[in-house]
């Protein structure tokens, strides 16, 4: 209509498909139109990319990069998670407060059965707990407007999936390390063991005749009848309500006939009294507030009170009266999930536990996203008819003749594109959960065997992950751990196993004379050792440069191994502030990955080179500044340098992820492998054979250039090996190549 629309969205946060939102409508205007800033004619319709993200720290979203961008895709995610869609910092954070996301994986406890959940949904719960108090305690700091304070149980969330079953299990978590706690809609509050008793105890004085909520306040520390007593009550009259029973029990025992005398001095002003007043006769009759004050998260107890008794004024301030119509009232929002808020929760000063599509567009200081290999539900493709409204209708067949049934083609078709559809949905809602936090991310899962999981997840892993094997995870765990074993992740990987069992000792060997033969045997079999125990401490999976610095270990002792190291990489936070050396180290590498190598030759093409790739943002202002063109320039001027630049082909970063012979890397015997990553920093053709170019930050004297050069042989050859069977070439030469020192070392590539 001759009018300028102005539309803002982000598919990648779609999560409400169950309400019939369809992505295909923003994907393809953001697939049809260019970009704004290119368009000759401004009434034509164009896109511009928001991709500055405010909220977050880098190391959050550098996570979230690296997640999506290995997993979502056209097929899943219904977009490429390509350098438009990545997430760019574009907020100021003081030092300090930040930290890698952390991805915990939780194994069950010893002897715990694989098909109970819940069992192993409380140790995650649990361990949640346990770590939001040390946070608290240990003073970890948080962001607010710019500068830092210690953290509070209310800048903390922890994130799940549904909230219906897991939230309880949570906030009892959470009561037992007295860690304060609000949830929309977990149940918490009128699963408190204070809100029961008291609504138990109102619902007998309202009816005495009502034998769960009499036994529940008999059973409560208000009273403290135990099981024997309400036994010996019920032996009274086995066949009438539990009110005759304790009546008849009055008759001999004394406790019986108080609680009956003071139930019905309650009964007899309930009518003239308030709901609130008579609670508040009842507290202060049993001495309510004390006993919860001498119970663990006595603090949140009282306030759980106070807000039932602000319940009950509310409920008489809207024009009701009565004790049974409050009942009624208060178990219609115990069924709704309309919590009352505590006072705790109205100063922000309780965790919050909240569902991921509540959460959306919220964000808090600390998150912790759990109970993430809860199931995908697949529930939509369980119909014998489907309806999806491209492809129409598709039901199972029914052959009445042969009393079979089973699914058509059109069914078949259906269910994959249903699917699919709730995969990508899934996949989004789990972008929506990791953005959430604003300093620290903590993601945590559970299985039976952690590790077997895991072994499983690495199997025909590759960067990005292949939509089949997505296609065939069954959590959103599963992604979150494939992508976390990708040799460049930036989130730590915390594997937290059950305890091993104690080996019992080995009996000594029975020497003196006068043992029997088969004590003498039993000895040997106990005191036996496996021969190849050298194997069993061979990693399973190996980087390259874990085997700096490594001697070959001897095959006959069972030596420690080097163990493969899973270091994130420092983020580049760029405040102003000087670079670390590991940091200057990784700016150089990055410059050396995309700087064009002809223009380098020419005078003073490094500083040109490095302000293109900081205008083309692959550089941090503060990476830039670290860079010194010098030793670059030296490099190309150097022999190795000009040997780069004549090769018949030049491969840079390039990166690798095989199996290899034990032996080649470690003086073993062979048959035995290991899964080796890395990335090789430049790789020259030169005719029919490879030169492998490692380049090296270090500052080396000229004392200390051999040993330094030794030190890094082994993961020289490690590349040499790894390429030699990638390329199909002979590996001629390996070379280091310190910039700092413009001293170039050539490494055999023998082991010996």
């Amino acid at each position: 209509g001759g009018k300028k629309l102005f539309m803002v969205g982000d598919v990648k946060q779609s999560i409400y498909r169950f309400r019939l939102a369809d992505p295909g409508i923003f994907l393809r205007k953001y697939n049809a139109w260019p970009d704004a800033a290119g368009l000759r004619d401004p009434s034509e319709p164009g896109r511009v990319l928001l991709r500055e993200n405010f909220r977050s720290r880098e190391e959050i979203l550098s996570a979230a990069n690296h997640v999506f961008s290995n997993i979502m895709s056209p097929a899943l995610g219904e977009l490429r998670y390509d350098d438009a869609a990545a997430l760019r910092p574009g907020g100021t954070f003081p030092p300090g407060a930040g930290g890698p996301v952390t991805l915990t994986v939780l194994s069950a406890p010893s002897g715990d059965d694989p098909d109970q959940p819940p069992d192993r949904a409380a140790r995650e719960a649990e361990a949640v707990a346990r770590q939001i108090r040390a946070l608290v305690d240990g003073g970890a700091m948080v962001t607010d407007n710019g500068a830092l304070r210690p953290a509070a149980f209310g800048d903390i969330a922890i994130l799940l999936r549904s909230n219906k079953n897991a939230a309880p299990r949570y906030r009892a978590a959470l009561a037992k390390y007295g860690v304060p706690s609000v949830s929309q809609q977990g149940g918490g509050f009128f699963r408190s063991l204070e809100v029961t008793v008291l609504l138990s105890m109102l619902a007998v004085v309202d009816n005495p005749r009502q034998d769960v909520p009499l036994i529940a306040a008999l059973r409560s520390p208000l009273y403290g009848f135990t099981a024997d007593d309400l036994a010996r009550i019920r032996s009274r009259d086995k066949n009438s309500d539990f009110y005759t029973a304790l009546v008849s029990a009055a008759a001999e025992d004394a406790r019986c006939a108080d609680f009956l005398r003071e139930l019905e001095e309650y009964r007899a002003v309930a009518d003239d009294l308030s709901v609130e007043a008579l609670m508040e006769r009842i507290c202060l009759r049993r001495d309510v507030y004390a006993l919860l004050s001498a119970m663990p998260d006595g603090d949140a107890r009282r306030e759980n009170l106070r807000a039932l008794g602000d319940c009950a004024r509310q409920f008489e301030q809207d024009g009701y009266r009565g004790l049974f119509r409050f009942l009624q009232w208060i178990r219609r929002l115990e069924q709704r999930g309309d919590e009352p808020r505590t006072g705790s929760a109205e100063r922000g000063e309780a965790v919050q536990i909240i569902s991921i599509h509540h959460s959306k567009g919220l964000e808090y200081p600390i998150v912790f996203l759990a109970d993430t290999a809860r199931r995908f539900n697949k529930s939509d493709t369980g119909p014998a008819v489907l309806i999806h409204p491209e492809l129409g209708v598709g039901g199972k067949v029914t052959d009445t003749a042969r009393g079979v049934r089973y699914p058509s083609l059109a069914w078949r078709a259906i269910a994959a594109k249903l699917e699919e559809e709730t995969l990508s949905e899934e996949m989004r809602v789990l972008y929506v959960a990791m953005t959430r936090a604003k300093d620290r991310l903590y993601i945590s899962c559970s299985w039976p065997d952690a590790a077997a999981r895991i072994k499983k997840l690495r199997e025909g892993l590759t960067s990005p992950v292949s939509d089949e094997l997505l296609r065939g995870d069954v959590c959103p765990a599963d992604w979150l751990l494939r992508t976390a074993l990708l040799p460049d992740s930036p989130m730590e990987l915390v594997i937290d196993p059950p305890e091993p069992e104690a080996e019992a000792p080995a009996p000594a060997e029975a020497a003196q004379e006068g043992v029997q033969a088969p004590a003498r045997d039993v000895a040997a079999l106990l005191a036996w050792r496996y021969p190849m125990a050298w194997a069993q401490a061979l990693p399973s999976k190996l980087t390259a440069s874990a085997l700096e610095g490594t001697d070959p270990p001897d095959p006959d002792a069972s030596a420690a191994f080097p163990a493969p190291v899973r270091a994130a990489r420092k983020p580049v936070l760029d405040g102003g502030g000087a670079l670390t050396a590991a940091q200057r180290g990784s700016a150089v590498h990055a410059v050396m990955q995309f700087i064009d190598f002809d223009r380098c030759a020419r005078p003073g093409g490094v500083p040109g080179e490095i302000a293109r790739l900081l205008s083309e943002e692959r550089l941090t202002p503060a990476q830039a500044q670290a860079v010194d063109p010098a030793p670059l320039e030296a490099f190309f001027a150097s022999e190795i340098g000009r040997r780069v630049l004549a090769a018949d082909q030049v491969w840079r970063e390039l990166r690798f992820s095989l199996l290899t012979d034990a032996s080649e890397l470690y003086d073993v015997p062979p048959g035995e492998s290991i899964l080796l990553q890395g990335v090789a920093d430049c790789c020259l053709r030169e005719g029919d054979s490879l030169t492998v170019v490692d380049y090296k930050t270090d500052f080396v004297t000229d004392a200390a250039l051999a040993a330094k050069a030794a030190e890094y042989a082994p993961q020289l050859r490690a590349y040499a090996a790894a390429l030699r069977r990638i390329l199909g070439l002979p590996v001629r030469e390996g070379v280091l190549f310190f910039l700092r020192t413009g001293q170039a070392v050539s490494v055999p590539l023998d082991k010996k």
